[in-house]
């Protein structure tokens, strides 16, 4: 069960919630980010973690 809910956070939580809060950037900060994001949330310890 923790592995569903893991992949669900990973996979559709945080890419979905991150361009919602990417597109307020602007009306809270009054300029677009200076840089794309990434969405990543382990980075490299989560492709390490996935190769194996």
């Amino acid at each position: 069960m923790n592995k569903i809910l893991n992949n669900a956070y990973i996979k559709f939580w945080v890419p979905v919630m991150g361009r919602l809060v990417t597109k307020l950037i602007p009306l809270f900060e009054g300029k677009p980010p200076e840089k794309a994001p990434t969405y990543e949330i382990d980075g490299e310890k989560y492709k390490k973690r996935t190769a194996n």
